[in-house]
């Protein structure tokens, strides 16, 4: 009767192991599926917080730095 309880727990602990397994390698599949979307979806991110100056105000920002 123990011997079936411990069998059985021994399958239970092996089961979540595979469980676990299984999801890292889906997970990691589809990271590595929508890697391109992602990149740009954490740029569009970026952008909303940080916009880009247009070219003038680079510019002003130039001639400003070489003025001092």
């Amino acid at each position: 009767m123990i011997s079936a309880i411990q069998d059985f727990s021994l399958f239970a602990a092996l089961f979540a192991v595979m469980k676990l397994a299984l999801l890292v390698a889906v997970s990691g599949g589809l990271v590595v599926l929508f890697k391109p979307l992602l990149l740009g979806c954490a740029r569009a991110a970026v952008l909303v917080v940080k916009p880009k100056l247009t070219r003038e105000q680079r510019l002003q920002r130039r001639q400003l730095a070489t003025r001092t």
